[in-house]
């Protein structure tokens, strides 16, 4: 570990002021130091003053393992969901160094929301892990290996055991390359959980409405067709009375006369029979749906 410890290059801190690395100096860290600041270093990864840091495979989604993988590259936060989610990188933050990362500006526009820690500690070794929130209304979208967050490196004083300084200490129980520790509970929106019983007590109210609105579609074409079916009766009834086809040569008139409300009882059954089969099959789906 004392390599970690102290910077190799004595003359940095000859004329020492703690300042954030540049460019250059985050790249001499990845490529001339073993072991290396980031593991996976890419230097078109590299801006002004930060890095680009990656998204990874193990990922978490309101308390259900998501892994990620080149199959199944695609992680999807539900509106109002929260996601634990690993970078791809491993850094190796030496003595005289700590590391701030977060989120990219273009992602907090997409309604993610970080709520994890700044800071990463002298010492520290292994991947990173933090929540993030999707605050929007639609599903946020990202890929194994997108470019997911920022991270800067500021120099500090000068690492001294004798005064007391350490370093960040990793213990057996809080392994760096996983997160399942952090989400012991597991994590889940309270929001999302409450939005999700709305919408299914929404549902729920709407297929009752529904159900009630069938039954009475039905009972209206039932109450219509039955008295259809008995004015057309009486109807043929009042021209039985008074002779109907048993008069000798009935005239055409007499005719259509009695033959119509037969037609019309004929097509009145037929429509209250096909709004009983409708109503009974529009039951039986209700029943399944239910079920």
């Amino acid at each position: 570990m004392d390599q970690l410890k102290k910077d190799p290059r004595d003359e940095v801190w000859r004329d020492w002021q703690g300042a954030v690395l540049l460019s250059d100096e985050i790249k001499y860290y990845c490529t001339q130091v073993d072991p290396p600041l980031i593991d996976h270093f890419k230097e078109d990864e590299l801006k002004p003053a930060s890095y680009h840091l990656h998204l990874g495979e193990r990922c978490r989604v309101d308390g259900e393992d998501k892994p990620l993988s080149t199959d199944k590259p695609r992680l999807t936060i539900p509106p109002h969901g929260i996601a634990v989610v690993s970078t791809l990188e491993r850094v190796n933050i030496p003595g005289f160094l700590i590391a701030r990362w977060n989120l990219k500006v273009k992602k907090v526009y997409l309604g993610l929301v970080w709520v994890g820690s700044l800071q990463v500690d002298p010492g520290y070794n292994g991947n990173l892990f933090c929540p993030l929130y999707n605050l929007s209304t639609e599903d946020v979208h990202l890929e194994l290996g997108e470019a997911l967050f920022t991270i800067d490196f500021v120099r500090t004083t000068p690492y001294d055991e004798s005064k007391g300084c350490t370093l960040w200490q990793g213990r057996p129980d809080r392994p760096t390359d996983s997160f399942g520790y952090l989400d012991i509970l597991p994590l889940k929106s309270a929001p999302k959980k409450q939005f999700d019983e709305m919408r299914d007590d929404l549902k729920a109210s709407k297929e009752t409405v529904e159900h009630f609105q069938s039954r009475i579609d039905t009972f209206q074409v039932i109450t219509f067709t039955v008295l259809g079916i008995i004015v057309a009766a009486l109807a043929f009834m009042g021209i039985s009375q008074s002779g109907g086809l048993i008069i000798e040569n009935p005239r055409p008139w007499q005719i259509a006369a009695c033959i119509i409300p037969l037609v019309a009882i004929l097509i009145l059954t037929g429509v209250l029979a096909y709004a009983g089969v409708q109503a009974i099959r529009e039951n039986k789906k209700k029943g399944d749906s239910h079920g």
